[in-house]
C-alpha cells in the first residue's frame, strides 16, 4: 500500500526551483555541441538533437517498462554527474571516488536523512516494489563510507581547499536539517548548475559569442518546459497533481540526465580538461 504524504507549500516551491532555474544549466548542451564540432555541418547539428532525443526517449520508455531498475541507475549514474562534475576533471581513480563521496553525500544523504518521506516519492516514481531498490542504496552506502575512509586516510594528498571543506559543511548541515526536495532544490540550483554554468561558460565563449549561448540555453529550456507541460497533461489523466508533478519532474530530469551526462562528462570535459 503506497504511503500518502502530502505535498506542501515549500514542496513545491522547490519543484519550481528545480523545473525553472535547475534545469536551464542543462539546456546549455546546444551551445556544448558546437565546441565540440556540430555545427560544422546541418546533419552532424540534426544528428546531435536527434541523438540527445533518442536517448532521453529510451529512458522514458525503460522507466515505463522497468521502473524500480531505472530509478536505481538515476540515482546512482546522479551521484557521479552530481560529485565529479562539481570537481576538477582528472583522469585518475582518486576523482572518480572523490566524486562518489560528494555525489553520494547529496544523493545517499538527502535519502538517508528523510526515508519516510522519501519512501513515499519512490513509491510514486516506481510502485511498490521497492525492496531491490533499497538493497542497491544500501549498498551505496557502504560503497560512499569506504570513499569516506579513503579520503580520511588520503587526506593530506588530495590537497582539499579550504573553500570545499566549508561547502561540504554547509551542504551536510542542509542535507541533515531541511526536508528532501527544498535540500535537493538548495543542492541543484545553487550549487551543482552554478558549478556547471561556472566551469563550461568560459569554454564556451572562445567559440561563440555569449548572446548566441544565451538564447540556445533559453530557447532549449523553453522546449524543454513546454514538453514537461505535455508530459504533465497527459499524466493527470491517471494521477493526483502531486503524484504527477513528481512523476513529470523526476523522470523527465533522468530523461534529460542520462544525455547531458553522456556529453558533458564524456566528451566535453574530457576534452576541455574542466
Amino acid at each position: 500500500m503506497m504511503l500518502d504524504l502530502s505535498l506542501n507549500l515549500i514542496d513545491y516551491v522547490s519543484l519550481f526551483l528545480i523545473i525553472f532555474v535547475g534545469i536551464p544549466h542543462g539546456a546549455l548542451d546546444g551551445a556544448i555541441s558546437i565546441t565540440l564540432g556540430c555545427s560544422k555541418r546541418v546533419i552532424l547539428q540534426l544528428c546531435f538533437f536527434g541523438a540527445y532525443i533518442l536517448v532521453s526517449a529510451s529512458v522514458i520508455i525503460m522507466w515505463y517498462f522497468f521502473p524500480v531498475v531505472s530509478l536505481i541507475f538515476f540515482l546512482f549514474i546522479s551521484i557521479f554527474h552530481f560529485g565529479c562534475g562539481d570537481l576538477d576533471w582528472k583522469k585518475n581513480k582518486t576523482y572518480l571516488i572523490n566524486g562518489y563521496f560528494h555525489g553520494g553525500l547529496v544523493v545517499l544523504g538527502i535519502i538517508f536523512c528523510n526515508k519516510l518521506e522519501v519512501s513515499y516519492f519512490f513509491s510514486v516514481l516506481s510502485g511498490n516494489q521497492l525492496s531491490l531498490l533499497w538493497t542497491c542504496l544500501y549498498l551505496g552506502i557502504i560503497l560512499w563510507l569506504s570513499a569516506l575512509t579513503f579520503i580520511v586516510f588520503n587526506f593530506k594528498k588530495m590537497k582539499l581547499s579550504r573553500n570545499y571543506i566549508s561547502l561540504i559543511i554547509i551542504m551536510i548541515v542542509f542535507i541533515t536539517l531541511l526536508p528532501p526536495l527544498p535540500a535537493f532544490a538548495i543542492y541543484f540550483c545553487l550549487i551543482h548548475s552554478f558549478n556547471h554554468i561556472k566551469r563550461v561558460v568560459p569554454t564556451l565563449l572562445n567559440f561563440m559569442e555569449k548572446g548566441k549561448a544565451i538564447s540556445l540555453m533559453i530557447t532549449l529550456s523553453v522546449l524543454s518546459w513546454l514538453g514537461g507541460a505535455v508530459a504533465l497533461y497527459y499524466v493527470l489523466n491517471l494521477n493526483i497533481f502531486p503524484e504527477a508533478i513528481l512523476k513529470v519532474t523526476f523522470i523527465g530530469l533522468a530523461a534529460l540526465t542520462f544525455p547531458h551526462m553522456i556529453l558533458v562528462d564524456g566528451f566535453f570535459r574530457s576534452k576541455y580538461k574542466i
